[in-house]
């Protein structure tokens, strides 16, 4: 199908747009009991603590969500939960992307056929393509998912950018909606965000620089911590959205530590282990991962202290 023609089911369909996804979107993990089995009533737990918390839509099997260690029947399970446990008009997000452009494309079909509302595509890691890799890549997606497709560009995980001038080139892709930015670069996001057309958001990926990147021109987050602190995250973003700058860094200040805490190991095992100090245990991750070490849990115990 011609990528024109998902511009214009966009209009008659209500499909996801880049409005849809303002303010926080979780990026959830994913609950595993004490025998590292999908624990599906805790996840449908999860989901729902964040819609009463204010998050605007979840995204599943991200980087949070340890996509790389489920297997195939796993991740059908994840989709189909997620998009059972989601509120009408809360967008379900799926994770699809890999460095393997038509399993990419097979997974976007797969998402579409379970009932999501858009795809989330993770800059191919290991092969190292070229500019012009990624745009083939990307573009090829795009063209052949039913969904509208949010770019997820994070170079230390995968170890190769998005150049600036080729994201606002795929961002003029009718079927291209988004980026998140989980780079760490607030003045290139600021520059997509600048010269980006109108229907086109840039995403904050990374909690601590949301604030920053909301100031120069973000307009949400794909969030961790909302797993565990939906409300006070939701009202540091909602604040900053409507320029009210005081209340939006105060809220800042007020979740900087466990901010700080959740920052010292490798996503998502810090985020396990607060959600276990929140009362709302989802396990612990799988391996290649591990637990938090012993310093870095007492980091996010008194973090988190002001929380409980």
């Amino acid at each position: 199908m011609n990528c024109r023609i998902y511009y214009i089911l966009s209009i008659l369909t209500n499909r996801l747009s880049a409005t849809d996804l303002y303010g926080v979107i979780t990026a959830l993990v994913t609950p595993f009991d004490n025998h590292s089995n999908l624990d599906l009533v805790r996840y449908e737990e999860l989901i729902l603590s964040g819609y009463s918390g204010g998050v605007r839509g979840i995204v599943a099997l991200g980087t949070t969500g340890e996509s790389p260690v489920l297997n195939h029947k796993e991740w059908i399970s994840v989709v189909e939960q997620a998009v059972s446990s989601s509120a009408a008009g809360k967008p379900v997000i799926i994770g699809v992307g890999t460095n393997d452009t038509q399993t990419t494309i097979e997974k976007a079909h797969l998402a579409a056929k379970l009932g999501a509302d858009g795809v989330l595509v993770v800059t191919p890691y290991y092969n190292m393509p070229t500019s012009a890799g990624l745009e083939a890549h990307f573009t090829a997606i795009a063209d052949k998912s039913s969904l509208p497709v949010i770019l997820y560009h994070i170079p230390s995980r995968c170890g190769v950018d998005i150049p600036v001038d080729l994201t606002l080139k795929l961002a003029e892709h009718p079927n291209i909606i988004a980026i998140k930015e989980a780079g760490g670069d607030v003045w290139r996001s600021g520059e997509i965000a600048r010269q980006a057309p109108d229907d086109f958001a840039v995403l904050s990926g990374d909690d601590n620089l949301t604030l920053p990147l909301l100031a120069v021109g973000a307009v949400g987050v794909i969030s961790v911590i909302s797993n565990v602190l939906p409300e006070p995250f939701v009202k540091m973003v909602d604040f900053m959205l409507s320029n009210e700058v005081n209340d939006a860094r105060r809220w800042h200040r007020f979740l900087s530590p466990i901010l700080s805490a959740l920052s010292l190991e490798t996503n998502p095992s810090p985020i396990k282990e607060a959600l276990s100090i929140a009362g709302l245990a989802m396990g612990q991750v799988r391996p290649p991962l591990a637990p938090v070490s012993i310093s870095t849990r007492e980091a996010i115990h008194q973090a988190m202290q002001r929380w409980s």
